[in-house]
């Protein structure tokens, strides 16, 4: 039964904080730089999706979802680093939007009817009202809204509004919360009806192995080929139905996606166990489909714990969004280690160290990126290039949000007046309290270093409660504050709340240990604070097309990647070396030549595990025997190695 009788929506734990508000700066700051240089303020010159003619600009061109996708990550792309010239672009695409708003409420390209690219556009509205103020956002939304609620009874959903389109209701809950609109929350109830119940699915879990093992990827296309997925869904055949229930649920970023469902469902039933569904629905993924770089695997639909197989960056970048959902909406610790681990390891690792290409399919054991085939469930040859639209343009165009969401969530409010920093890295934050502005500088290398300092900038003395996430990795943390120097344990939020004056300033030390964790075959990952570690292969990059402007690249080793690591489990402090360079952070660390922060471990070549189609061959199961002559091997952030291994096999003791 729902236990939402108060016709409004359950409160989240924190309040997110409108974009603006906080500030990268140091090597964060240089990532949306380098994006606003590179791909996300290029694309419209020389990708035609994104073009004069998109169908989002009025255009005869695309009309689905790579307008909206990119607005999606562009408009507070563009606003948070004060970009004059995105910013100019941004504008042109949201005006169009606004433009095209009929009488009914319906908006958007006329040759495509599909709610669901709608929903992103919206997400890209809603930032810019952030940002801007502009009335005429909630208006739009609400005429838009009324026609949603008007038609849902009657409408049809496709198979990518059924799997997704329940995002809406964070968007339902921001406008609710504007304006106190009743029929907003009875909207959110119809969509929960109509869309795919992700709570069910994470309860149940039915797809524990790759998904092969549940669909032949070729029979499958020769059944929609002509007429397309929704023959799958509207069929009245059983044997046509049940692909359709697994070509749903196995796509990756359906998948990643889902995930936010429970935070969604609480926010509209105020069932409070759905934070149990959304831990059973991870626990679930890295069981059975889980690599070492935070994700799961994903070549186009679930894969496996292969770290062979492939994962989608759309995936990376919905996983991230779904993560920051969740740990406003419940809080949980947790989910902002999941997130950060996600962020500082499988982002960059595979976009390149100027921003300018992107995989499609990013490898956790990735030993060559070239146009050969592999063992992706249905991805194409070039799918882990380095290069504009690999494999499929989806990723080109949605991989814009990734950066600039992770700074908006890095802060948020708290219930009782107080200020969270949820999310380490170095930026700043700038809020009000009791009508006075106060600026909060976080400066820092996290996750390359350990130290963070925040330094409270006010004009007059001001109290509220400032709240630090002590991750789950940490042992004891010690802190300072003023004279006070006090230590604290991991997994909990640490509450400093004192009259807090002009320039004061706490100091955060996180000292992680080395910790490894086990995987397929009883291999091992190497992780320290929020970073994996992977073994530094030399690279070669090679240029495909004849551009240096707009290179495509494959990546070749040079350096030998076969090695399995000598553990001694009781004592890991004996297995590996930290070190810390003296020379100052590069303004881009993910450089696998420019590595601040490594560990040396030592290892063997097994001369068995070699290349097989294309991949590191099948990882063989640990513990293994080597006689090859011990070596010592070095090992960088796995953000940094595009090439790299990060699933190790270890050897035998004696």
């Amino acid at each position: 039964m729902e236990k939402n009788i108060h016709n409004s929506f359950e409160k989240t734990k924190f309040m997110e904080l409108p974009i603006g508000s906080i500030k990268p700066r140091g090597w964060l700051l240089n990532q949306l730089k380098l994006q606003a240089k590179g791909l996300t303020g290029r694309l419209e010159e020389i990708w035609e999706d994104l073009g004069k003619d998109s169908g989002w600009l009025g255009g005869t061109g695309e009309s689905w979802e790579r307008g909206s996708y990119y607005c999606d990550g562009l408009v507070p792309l563009a606003y948070i680093l004060n970009d004059r010239e995105l910013i100019v672009k941004a504008k042109k695409w949201i005006e169009w939007t606004l433009r095209s708003q009929k009488e009914s409420g319906f908006f958007g390209p006329e040759k495509n009817e599909d709610w669901w690219p709608r929903m992103v556009m919206l997400k890209a509205l809603k930032s810019y009202y952030e940002v801007t103020g502009d009335e005429r956002i909630s208006s739009f939304m609400l005429k838009y809204f009324t026609y949603q609620n008007e038609q849902i009874d009657s409408h049809c959903f496709t198979i990518w509004e059924h799997s997704r389109l329940s995002d809406t209701i964070l968007l339902l809950n921001w406008l609710f919360e504007m304006t106190g609109e009743e029929f907003l929350i009875n909207l959110a109830k119809k969509l929960m009806k109509k869309t795919r119940d992700w709570n069910e699915y994470f309860g149940e879990f039915p797809f524990n192995k790759s998904t092969a093992y549940y669909m032949d990827w070729d029979n499958l296309f020769s059944l929609v080929k002509d007429k397309g997925l929704e023959i799958l869904k509207n069929s009245n055949d059983s044997k046509v139905r049940h692909l359709y229930e697994v070509f749903e649920g196995t796509h990756v970023v359906n998948v990643a996606m889902g995930i936010k469902y429970p935070a969604l469902s609480y926010l509209v039933t105020g069932e409070r166990d759905r934070v149990k569904i959304a831990d059973a629905g991870i626990k679930k993924l890295k069981q059975y489909h889980g690599v070492a770089n935070g994700l799961f695997t994903g070549d186009e639909h679930l894969s496996g714990n292969n770290p062979n197989q492939g994962t989608e960056l759309c995936a990376v970048v919905e996983y991230m969004y779904s993560l920051e959902k969740i740990l406003l909406t419940f809080g949980c610790i947790r989910y902002a280690d999941i997130l950060e681990k996600v962020a500082y390891n499988a982002l960059p690792a595979t976009l390149d160290q100027d921003i300018m290409s992107h995989q499609y399919d990013q490898q956790v054991n990735q030993i060559k990126c070239s146009v050969e085939p592999r063992d992706w469930y249905n991805n194409k040859d070039d799918s882990n290039i380095f290069g504009l639209v690999p494999n499929f343009g989806c990723c080109t165009a949605n991989m814009h949000q990734g950066w600039p969401k992770f700074v908006k969530h890095m802060w948020a409010e708290t219930r009782d007046n107080g200020i969270v920093a949820l999310i380490y890295g170095p930026s700043e934050v700038i809020f009000k309290k009791n009508n006075r502005e106060i600026r909060i500088i976080e400066d820092t290398n996290y996750p390359f270093d350990d130290k963070i300092v925040f330094r409270i900038m006010t004009d007059e003395a001001v109290s509220f409660p400032l709240y630090l996430r002590i991750p789950e990795w940490v042992n004891t943390a010690n802190y300072s504050f003023g004279e006070e120097s006090k230590t604290v344990k991991g997994n909990c939020y640490l509450k400093l709340e004192r009259v807090w004056k002009n320039n004061y300033v706490v100091e955060l030390l996180l000292e992680p240990d080395v910790r490894i964790s086990k995987w397929y075959k009883n291999s091992i990952s190497i992780e320290r604070g929020s970073l994996v570690f992977a073994l530094k292969i030399k690279e070669r990059w090679q240029n495909m097309n004849d551009s240096e402007e707009y290179p495509e690249y494959e990546v070749f080793p040079e350096s030998s990647w076969n090695y399995a690591l000598e553990i001694n489990f009781k004592d890991k402090a004996e297995s590996f070396k930290v070190l810390r360079s003296d020379e100052k952070l590069p303004e881009q660390p993910f450089n696998s030549g420019k590595a601040t922060l490594t560990i040396i471990a030592k290892g063997r070549k097994l001369s068995e595990w070699s290349i097989e189609n294309n991949s590191a061959g099948n990882l063989p199961q640990s513990p293994v025997i080597s006689n090859a002559p011990l070596e010592e091997v070095t090992l960088i952030p796995y953000g940094a190695a595009r090439l790299r291994i990060a699933q190790f096999p270890y050897l035998k003791k004696g």
